[in-house]
């Protein structure tokens, strides 16, 4: 497994890491983050709801993954 950042550029994620290259050919999991709120100040508890909503929806997206 691998994280690492990008940026979406029409239908393409572009990115600069070469450790990229060794998974060349799989199937990934992109979350996109939604850029206009990357800067206000959110209490623990919506971060924790936040968190908890991506986990889910990345464990369905795994879940297709793996059929």
């Amino acid at each position: 497994m691998f994280a690492t950042t990008g940026i979406v550029k029409g239908n393409t994620v572009y990115v600069q890491d070469s450790e990229l290259e060794q998974y060349n050919g799989r199937r990934v999991i992109i979350t996109v983050l939604d850029e206009e709120n990357c800067c206000n100040t959110i209490s623990d508890k919506q971060l924790f709801e936040i968190s908890d909503s991506i986990i889910t929806k990345n464990m369905k997206a795994y879940q297709e993954l793996a059929k």
